[in-house]
């Protein structure tokens, strides 16, 4: 990789890193902070879902506005404006203006992703992709993971510095967009006419649409561990609630280390062979969730299932960048996180309907949808490789035929 491309990567990943740092921070106190000004569950529970239905809502129009405006200016807005809605926390006191934040939040959020995804499938070459998204995801991850145990630090002294150590790092996240990652040429009009001429079709076919249900699939665990995990490893594994902090980063640690290796290899072998070998390794972990009744136990399972996802998730993330059509590249992302926050929102509807019949039910099920969504997408993605090989394209070299 050359040494622009280089810098251009890190300063993409560190950025969303600085952002989910500062995302994560808010994660285990934003509740607190809600009951603490008269919430109820029921508030508390329709901010969660303000959030995913807005952010599924606006990933499509923000992708589209990015590719037509320009995806360093669709993310800079986004890292400003969740800023200033993290600093409106501390002067809202209405527990419903705490679900219109939350709304807010979701459209804000929606370009940051996106745009930065599309960004490296710009930028670096389909061979080198896997490698790339590789080192996104640790970095994303890597914030993530370090911003719960902040916050709690922080929010031991209080609130209020919690909510603004997570707005200083969304606004350390915009400098390093704007110091570091160029501005680039003005978006041409002939360019901005090319990318709003790319048919919604286009954004659907095989192997697209093999990556969105993946995600989906991926999601589904994710809407979990919004909603039940931490009901389960209270109630039915009998974990301290110091344990189920200690647990999410149990998770990130192995997956935030492997990233980079597992988009190494996807872009050494078909990528297909890597989301189906370490997918169906998931399975079984989902399972062995309902039967585990020890914090050990626990601890082994989270260290597995983080380290399996770090083997699979770049091969997802480089399929769908190269076989993006190139004007549309952050509406392809936008529709791709779409469909995953689709995925969680549902989950967690739904499994916390089963949870109420049987504590088990719900991993059950979780694991039954995911190898649904495995099998079909990976299947997709298996077939949509083989059709590129047939015309004499190298397993990685797939931007010609996503052009096309």
């Amino acid at each position: 990789m050359s040494p622009y491309r280089n810098r251009l990567l890190l300063a993409i990943s560190a950025s969303v890193g600085m952002a989910m740092l500062g995302i994560g921070m808010v994660v285990p106190v934003r509740v607190l902070y809600a009951q603490s000004h008269g919430a109820s569950l029921a508030i508390i529970g329709a901010m969660a879902s303000a959030f995913l239905l807005s952010s599924f809502v606006f990933q499509y129009p923000v992708g589209w506005l990015a590719d037509v405006w320009g995806k360093r200016r669709v993310m800079t807005v986004g890292l400003v404006g969740l800023s200033i809605l993290t600093v409106c926390w501390l002067v809202v006191t209405d527990p419903v203006l705490f679900v219109v934040l939350r709304v807010v939040e979701g459209v804000f959020a929606a370009g940051i992703q996106s745009s930065a995804r599309a960004m490296l499938a710009d930028e670096i070459p389909d061979e080198q992709r896997g490698q790339a998204f590789g080192i996104y995801g640790a970095f994303m991850n890597g914030g993530f993971l370090l911003g719960p145990a902040l916050g709690g630090l922080l929010a031991s002294t209080g609130y209020t510095p919690t909510f603004l150590g997570s707005a200083a790092f969304r606004l350390v996240a915009f400098a390093l967009v704007v110091l570091f990652i160029p501005r680039g040429r003005q978006v041409h009009p002939e360019v901005r006419a090319r990318a709003a001429a790319v048919s919604r079709r286009a954004l659907w076919t095989l192997p697209l649409v093999g990556a969105y249900i993946l995600f989906f699939g991926d999601n589904i665990y994710f809407g979990f561990d919004l909603t039940l995990a931490p009901l389960w490893l209270r109630h039915h594994v009998g974990a301290s609630i110091a344990f189920i902090g200690l647990s999410y980063a149990v998770w990130a640690l192995p997956n935030v280390l492997l990233t980079p290796y597992g988009g190494r290899i996807a872009d050494r072998i078909r990528r297909s062979t890597l989301i189906l070998t370490f997918g169906v390794l998931q399975i079984p972990c989902y399972i062995a969730f309902a039967f585990i009744n020890s914090v050990a136990a626990v601890l082994v399972v989270f260290v597995i299932h983080g380290s399996v996802y770090a083997m699979m998730q770049p091969a997802i993330d480089a399929n769908l960048a190269a076989f993006s059509p190139p004007a549309a590249r952050a509406r392809a992302q936008g529709l791709y996180t779409a469909i995953g926050t689709g995925g969680a929102f549902i989950a967690a509807n739904t499994l916390s309907a089963l949870y109420g019949v049987n504590f088990r039910l719900p991993l059950f099920v979780m694991a039954a949808a995911f190898s649904v969504c495995l099998l079909l997408g990976g299947a997709m993605v298996r077939i949509a490789e083989g059709r590129t090989l047939g015309v004499g394209l190298t397993v990685n070299s797939r931007d010609h035929a996503a052009a096309g």
